[in-house]
């Protein structure tokens, strides 16, 4: 069976898969830990702000790794 032009094979398509999801995690995790460190050197001792900005690490980390897996799974293409 012939692929439709521009269609890429299940194989392949599970490779980049895998390749961008093992670099999503890598650059989110980076980049949260250099926030991570950034806040808790710039926060006050208040622990509101500690919980408020432990909820946004987290969410940063959720977001980075959804968007950089986006974009690499459509740059791999």
């Amino acid at each position: 069976m012939e692929l439709p032009l521009g269609e890429i094979c299940g194989v392949c398509l599970s490779g980049i898969e895998r390749r961008a999801t093992r670099t999503a995690r890598i650059v989110a995790v980076l980049s949260t830990a250099a926030i991570a460190v950034y806040v808790t050197v710039r926060l006050p001792d208040d622990p509101t702000a500690r919980l408020v900005s432990g909820m946004s690490v987290a969410i940063w980390y959720v977001l980075m790794y959804l968007i950089v897996k986006r974009v690499l799974r459509e740059f791999l293409k």
